[in-house]
């Protein structure tokens, strides 16, 4: 346990059951808005009730077992993270279709597609890099802020998808959300981390008190408890849809890269870019997750932001957490009667936790985009993309006259305002490395190559630890080449950067820096041949990547390269 302005548990700590269990039930609450998706699929196949529940016990079943995959971190699966997965609204337009076409078969074999897409492209993130950078994940995290608590305003009010409240149901929300910000900025250490349950448990007692006085007592009867069916439909696929499912794919890849970015950004005060390490792993896990949703027969899952929010607002991130999330999924699918009543639970309550969250989704999304100063060009990356993002929902009109296959593309304004900006991003990558020259020789001291590496850094915005580190390379080098380059030669300096690599190249005349086949000098060596064997070593260890050629006209090269 960490300790600080406010009670804190860090990832790798050991709460006590007393902070895991409430903290992982404040996550489920959170989560159950998005069983709403399911529900409405099911429906739309045209699934009578005795199947819709039982869809909506598998669907917390498939929720279970994608966040227990998020939270694995071993194995290259799994970003390790408390990330819980919930169903996202990026897999619904086509997931509608699919149920209206061929049914549930049809959306399991949607989602099967999604989840093996992102899989095949989580091994790519790395080499996606340049056209996913940290704004444009910060971009999606603050676009989902907006969504969410657009979302939450919504069902507050009792209005879109799944929402049912009647008009005097709103007194419910107002409490649940006003008891939430009060614990939350006023509860002390104590209380803090159970806002939300608290919020959530005095929203649904405020909403059985108004059905009492209304005399609606009766509105809250739940149906008779069932055990759980699968399989519940044989995967099919509807060709035409899958271009649609694959852009939300890579759409829910952006989404889990930039709730992964978060939650580094979150769990490291020291933060200063993307593990990627990390991201692939917590990608990959997230396909898994959607493929075993598809093998279940449910729509896709991705991870939720508003989890990140949450643990930000109560300062619990530990990954047992976690994993008290997935158990208490896969525990609330398999007992009958827990579906339904998850599903009793008043929407609009849900909907002031969302809200509340997203205000910290929101906030953490900025943070993300400022991270790195930006320029014109990213400027205009990240504005433009975030404002017609924001029209799909703001001027739907103007998207109803697309194309069907244009449509079929653009599902929400999340995947709206992703595609803008990865291709914008991508067409303000042409002619953005840029290079210096130089020609140095040894009589002019390690000093003059330094220089060199403090004076392009500077004019390129690399980060500072890594010239640092280039400028003791460009010791070592200046004084390896002292004695190994032709006497009177120049050596030839070319340096590159295009903002996520920085390449510096060293060419000359003479003998190689290093030879792998000479052996170590002992103890008894020239005092001058050990000196140069250690600086080879360092200058070996100076960059994230070394290596030494002969070039065709037998020039020698040097080539440092360093993940920016």
């Amino acid at each position: 346990m960490t300790t600080g302005t406010r009670a804190a548990w860090a990832l790798d700590s050991s709460p006590p059951p007393s902070v895991v269990w409430p903290a992982a039930l404040q996550h489920v609450g959170l989560g159950a808005v998005t069983l709403v998706f399911p529900l409405v699929v099911a429906e739309a196949a045209g699934a009578p009730p005795e199947m819709v529940t039982n869809v909506i016990a598998l669907a917390m079943v498939a929720l279970g077992i994608s966040t227990l995959l998020q939270a694995w971190g071993r194995h290259g699966i799994g970003s390790g993270f408390l990330l819980p997965s919930v169903f996202t609204a990026v897999y619904l337009p086509p997931s509608l279709i699919a149920a209206q076409m061929g049914g549930l078969g049809a959306v399991a074999g949607l989602t099967l597609a999604a989840g093996a897409t992102q899989i095949a492209l989580s091994f790519l993130v790395h080499r996606l890099r340049p056209y996913l950078p940290t704004e444009l994940a910060g971009l999606v995290v603050l676009m989902i802020g907006l969504v969410l608590g657009l979302l939450g305003l919504r069902l507050m009010i009792g209005i879109g998808p799944g929402a049912r409240n009647p008009a005097h149901d709103m007194v419910a929300p107002i409490v649940a959300l006003l008891v939430i910000i009060a614990l939350t900025a006023w509860g002390g250490p104590r209380w803090r981390p159970l806002a939300v349950l608290a919020g959530l448990g005095a929203g649904i007692a405020t909403h059985l008190v108004v059905l009492l006085v209304a005399g609606g007592a009766g509105a809250m009867a739940l149906p008779a408890p069932q055990l759980v069916a699968w399989p519940i439909a044989t995967p099919a696929f509807p060709w035409a849809l899958l271009p649609g499912v694959l852009v939300g794919a890579l759409a829910c890849l952006v989404r889990a890269s930039g709730d992964i970015v978060a939650c580094q950004r979150a769990n490291d005060p020291g933060w200063k870019r993307p593990d990627f390490g990390s991201i692939r792993a917590g990608v990959l896990a997230d396909g898994l997750g959607t493929v075993m949703a598809g093998v279940i027969g449910v729509p896709g899952t991705n991870t939720y932001t508003a989890s990140v929010g949450l643990s930000i607002a109560t300062g619990i991130m530990a990954r047992r957490v976690a994993i008290a999330v997935g158990v208490m999924w896969i525990a609330l699918g398999l007992v009958p009667g827990a579906p339904a009543l998850v599903l009793a639970v008043p929407r609009g309550v849900l909907g002031a936790a969302l809200f509340f969250a997203a205000a910290f989704i929101v906030v953490t999304g900025m943070g993300i985009v400022v991270q790195r100063a930006l320029d014109a060009r990213r400027s205009l990356v990240v504005g433009a993309a975030f404002v017609i993002g924001v029209s799909y929902d703001a001027a739907p009109q103007v998207f109803a006259t697309l194309p069907d296959a244009a449509r079929l593309l653009l599902t929400s304004s999340l995947v709206l305002g992703l595609v803008v900006g990865l291709l914008l991003n991508a067409a303000f990558r042409a002619g953005a490395t840029r290079q210096r020259d130089a020609t140095w020789q040894p009589a002019q001291g390690h000093a003059a190559l330094e220089d060199f590496a403090t004076e392009a850094g500077s004019a390129w915005g690399a980060r500072a630890e890594v010239v640092a580190r280039l400028r003791g390379a460009m010791e070592e080098a200046a004084g390896l080449l002292a004695h190994q380059a032709d006497p009177g030669t120049a050596i030839e300096v070319t340096g590159r950067f295009d903002e996520f690599n920085l390449d510096v190249a060293l060419r000359w005349r003479g003998q190689p820096l290093r030879d792998s086949e000479a052996p170590v000098p002992s103890p008894e060596a020239d005092p001058a041949v050990m000196e140069r064997h250690l600086a080879a070593l360092l200058l070996w260890h100076a960059a994230d990547r070394v290596v030494e050629l002969t070039l065709p006209d037998g020039r020698r090269e040097l080539r440092l390269h360093y993940d920016h």
